[in-house]
């Protein structure tokens, strides 16, 4: 990971670098533009088409009222890689000293989010991505676990047990005519800013794309944080068909993550087998322990 941009790219926004900001699959550094304080980030991508996806959803998402970043200006290839800057959103993450208070404040405040974002129209599928029941019905999960078998038995034995689970929540389910919505997917606290009490800043709409509204709990709730699943049903009731597809979304998002790992090279790691393993009484029928 580099901790400093090249001389090319600050030359070429004309910035200096104040500090590194870190990041997970994008690199952002705070930076310094004729006094004006701005987020210079190194997209992880190199799709324009998904790129340029984002940045129309942080148009359309500050146009709703909502403090998020647009572009400061369009995205430039420098290296084989793309850089834009942002405007810097000051803040700092909710205080989860009470985590069951900071969480129901999620949940309630994700709610709301949701109803503003079910307003915006003409996005479609961001490139790359599907839905959840589409991750389930693909059988190249199956192939990838069975070719995964021989080096890892037990995780791909769990892994397969959730994933023919989730099949069987879903198939009574019509999924294919509930419209979805763009979802955020990953609503957690390190990526949103409070100024004085106020909501000042949603960061990383790294993982936006279209899919069920319960998709948004995959990051959210991680199978573990039902206060949140809970308060945002008192906001917004879920559906029961919602309630049916809350466990099998998040397992799908487990799932394919770990089958791209596989496709990669990479072992199915412990983080995931111990997060799909995790149970809550939301999970309905798949609440009890599995053996």
């Amino acid at each position: 990971m580099d901790n400093i941009p090249n001389d090319e790219v600050t030359e070429k926004f004309g910035v200096r670098v104040i500090a590194p900001l870190g990041g997970t699959n994008n690199l952002h550094w705070l930076v310094d533009n004729g006094g004006e304080r701005l987020v210079l980030r190194r997209w992880w991508s190199t799709s324009p088409a998904n790129i340029d996806y984002e940045l129309r959803l942080l148009t359309s998402v500050a146009a709703l009222g909502w403090p998020v970043a647009p572009a400061a200006q369009a995205p430039i290839r420098i290296g084989g890689q793309f850089w834009c800057l942002f405007p810097y959103l000051p803040g700092d993450p909710p205080s989860v000293e009470d985590r069951i208070l900071e969480q129901r404040a999620r949940g309630r405040l994700l709610a709301q989010f949701h109803d503003d974002l079910a307003k915006l129209s003409g996005f479609g599928q961001r490139d790359g991505w599907r839905r959840c029941e589409k991750m389930l019905d693909d059988p190249a999960l199956d192939d990838v676990l069975s070719e995964q078998e021989h080096r890892q038995p037990e995780e791909i034995r769990i892994l397969r047990w959730h994933l023919e689970r989730a099949r069987e929540r879903i198939a009574g389910l019509n999924l294919l005519k509930r419209t979805g919505i763009i979802i955020h997917g990953d609503f957690t606290p390190w990526n949103l800013r409070f100024s004085e009490g106020r909501l000042s800043g949603i960061l990383d709409f790294d993982l936006s794309h279209w899919n069920h509204r319960v998709a948004d709990f995959a990051l959210s709730w991680r199978g573990m944080h039902d206060d949140i699943v809970l308060a945002y049903n008192e906001v917004s009731p879920l559906e029961p068909e919602e309630w049916e597809l809350l466990t099998p979304a998040w397992w799908a998002w487990l799932i394919e993550g770990a089958c791209q790992d596989i496709s990669r090279g990479i072992l199915v790691d412990e983080w995931t087998i111990k997060h799909i393993l995790r149970r809550t009484p939301l999970m309905g029928r798949d609440s009890v322990e599995f053996r």
